[in-house]
């Protein structure tokens, strides 16, 4: 798997002279673009930014801007995705449902300020990690950190957390113990819930400067962070269009778009040689059914499609090595359990197999259409999906179906009608999507999500049980056996068509180093990078 900076191919670029020019008048045009600038002053595009309490946003924007202001206990590792100290120096176990971490020494709240005045920034200890946590899970809007019995403070750098029951996500979820940071009580006291997400105070890398919202972010570096920051500002530069975000970086006018959210922008910036393309996670994509819906709901059938369709082929087509990876299971390599690379053992092409299958499942062609039927009613495979590069591949998907006989297309639907529709059961095969992130294989194929997050509304107890099982198992060798276990009963039984996994990217300008793709915050400054711009 790709990490770190990524060497691409070449692509065609499709947008013609004329709509640049415009584009690029466009985003010259911003105010905030005329800012000030410095040598260094790294300049980060937003769509939206409208507050910067910590436990209150899922937007990626705002956890981008609040991630400078703040330290969380750990961090997920660049290179493995594995939890790494950060204002925890080290944690352990004494047993399977207590974790006791061990707080870094001589970390101030930030000073200078209406809650901690200049050179009065108060040390940050294990009382100010129990308030957090404790305030995490009271306001959080969008994350939780799972069944927690209680968090206690033993002295004044230890804290222990006990969970009711061994959870081994509650440290390697990006969602989970990572998105807690450490807020000082004091601040929110003083400024209020509103005033706290207008003026955040923390212990992070940089102080904020100047907020409007959706406007103007503007950070400082702190000159009393426990690590030098590389750079000396930060601003956020407001552009809401993807595609004039995509011009800015071009053109110099910001230097990093921190995510690229589909392929066919990825080839395009690639042939930059100003920029940069930096890998790190990515996405699950395939085909998925709806195995209530006959005739989906045999065995035979799902096989069958499965089995006619040059899956290959096509992403090599579309995606490539480059931007992607053939995905056999629903689990990439990113999560650190459960990859499973020999499943493709259950996934050939066999067009012909395919055709005899359907054949011994009682569908012929009985009225001379070219297509085949059952008991006057045609096969038919309308897959479902939202707009991206994905299109491409189902399209390339469908057209080997109906060469088969199979009346195969690709239904394009507005993002809000696709997840209604799919968790409604108004579907029968559709493009399977997630972030494929820890806990992604249980969120859609174990029984207790279906009609949310498990769409195929797939059930067999013998998943459930692994998966219930592997998600209370802090042994690492144990939990991956368990989930590749899992994982093939789902593939065993054709619940889903894995495709391919999407890789995630950043787009930097290349005087721009060190630069970490976001997962579970933005950290410019770690133990592990140092983001600095070099002219």
């Amino acid at each position: 798997m790709k990490q770190g900076p990524v060497p691409v191919g070449r692509w065609a670029f499709g947008i013609t002279g004329t709509v640049v020019v415009l584009l690029v008048a466009s985003v010259l045009a911003f105010g905030p673009l005329q800012a000030q600038r410095g040598a260094s002053t790294l300049r980060i595009a937003a769509a939206a930014i409208q507050q910067l309490d910590p436990y209150k946003s899922a937007s990626n924007d705002e956890i981008h801007a609040f991630s400078l202001v703040f330290d969380p206990l750990i961090i997920l590792s660049k290179d493995d995705f594995r939890p790494a100290p950060h204002l925890a120096e080290s944690w352990e176990n004494p047993d399977d449902t207590t974790w006791i971490f061990h707080l870094r020494q001589g970390v101030h709240f930030q000073d200078g300020n209406e809650v901690f005045p200049e050179g009065e920034g108060r040390e940050v200890t294990a009382a100010d990690v129990v308030y957090s946590i404790d305030r995490f899970m009271k306001v959080s809007t969008a994350f939780t950190l799972g069944e927690i019995e209680s968090v206690e403070a033993l002295d004044r750098y230890t804290v222990q957390i006990k969970t009711k029951y061994p959870d081994p996500f509650l440290i390697v979820d990006p969602n989970r113990l990572a998105r807690v940071v450490v807020v000082p009580h004091e601040a929110v006291e003083q400024l209020g819930e509103d005033g706290f997400a207008q003026n955040p105070i923390g212990s992070g890398p940089f102080e904020l400067r100047t907020f409007v919202p959706d406007e103007q972010v503007v950070f400082a570096r702190n000159e009393d962070y426990w690590l030098t920051p590389g750079v000396d500002r930060v601003e956020f530069v407001f552009i809401p269009d993807p595609t004039v975000q995509n011009i800015a970086l071009e053109v110099g006018e910001v230097d990093v778009l921190p995510y690229v959210f589909n392929i066919d922008t990825a080839q395009q910036l690639a042939q930059n040689p100003d920029i940069e393309l930096y890998g790190r996670g990515g996405s699950y994509r395939g085909i998925g059914f709806n195995v209530q819906k006959p005739p989906f709901d045999e065995w035979e059938v799902r096989d069958a499609v499965a089995r006619a369709m040059d899956i290959t082929g096509a992403f090599r087509a579309v995606v490539g090595e480059e931007f992607g990876e053939r995905a056999y299971g629903q689990v990439p390599p990113w999560v650190g359990f459960g990859y499973d690379p020999s499943l493709a053992d259950l996934r050939p092409y066999d067009p012909e197999g395919a055709k005899a299958q359907l054949a011994a499942a009682g569908f012929a062609d009985t009225d001379g259409d070219g297509f085949l039927d059952r008991d006057g009613k045609p096969l038919r495979v309308d897959i479902k999906t939202i707009a991206g590069s994905q299109t491409r591949v189902l399209t390339i998907l469908a057209t080997q179906l109906r060469e088969l006989g199979i009346q195969a297309s690709v239904v394009p639907l507005d993002t809000a009608v696709w997840a209604a529709d799919l968790q409604t059961g108004n579907s029968e095969v559709f493009f399977d999507y997630s972030f494929a992130g820890t806990t992604g294989l249980h969120a859609l194929f174990h029984s207790s999500a279906i009609g949310r997050t498990n769409t195929h509304f797939y059930s067999n107890p013998e998943v459930d049980a692994l998966l219930d099982e592997a998600s209370r198992t802090l042994d690492h060798s144990e939990r991956d056996r368990l989930w590749k276990q899992a994982q093939r009963l789902i593939m065993e039984d054709r619940a889903a068509i894995p495709l391919y996994f999407e890789l995630g990217f950043s787009a930097v300008n290349k005087r721009v180093k060190d630069w970490v793709v976001p997962w579970g915050g933005l950290y410019l400054v770690s133990l592990e990078n140092n983001v600095r711009i070099e002219d």
